[in-house]
């Protein structure tokens, strides 16, 4: 088993006191074998989906099964890793952040696509914006704040967890 943590950056953040990933949101990733060739190209991975692991050994939250291989591989969303993973805030523009760990057996990502539902605070936490499509830069304007809110430059990378 491994731990691989998705680290997020924001080349720039505008008024934002904080980005994070709701409940059960849903990931989009491209997945390889450790050992092989294999990979599969976006693929969504999200902790409101369940699925019993063979031989009733528990839950987890994908299983893909490589060509030749004996069993099923497995990832499971780790939402809180312990003194690690957190939200993404203003303070953070230009440095990784831990944001989510995946536990993988027989397969790891390796890369991650942003989509819509991610939600922003803007300073002040004066407006809350949800369904934020991270894919490419994201503004808007909160008026109560009567300020510009926006999240430019998203970049990632996945480190294990040691």
């Amino acid at each position: 088993m491994q731990l691989k943590d998705l680290y997020k950056s924001i080349e720039s953040a505008l008024n934002v006191e904080t980005l994070a990933a709701p409940p059960l949101h849903r990931w989009c990733l491209d997945v390889k074998e450790p050992r092989g060739d294999e990979k599969r190209e976006a693929v969504f991975v999200s902790d409101e989906e369940v699925v019993d692991v063979a031989g009733g050994r528990g839950e987890v939250h994908f299983t893909l099964k490589w060509p030749g291989a004996n069993k099923a591989s497995q990832l499971t969303v780790v939402r809180d890793v312990k003194k690690l993973t957190r939200q993404v805030s203003a303070a953070d523009s230009g440095e990784y952040v831990p944001f989510v760990g995946f536990e993988c057996r027989g397969l790891e990502p390796y890369a991650w696509h942003p989509e819509s539902g991610y939600r922003v605070v803007s300073a002040g936490n004066h407006a809350a914006f949800e369904d934020v499509d991270l894919s490419d830069d994201w503004a808007d304007y909160d008026e109560e704040g009567e300020q510009s809110v926006g999240v430019y430059g998203v970049e990632y990378k996945f480190e294990v967890h040691k």
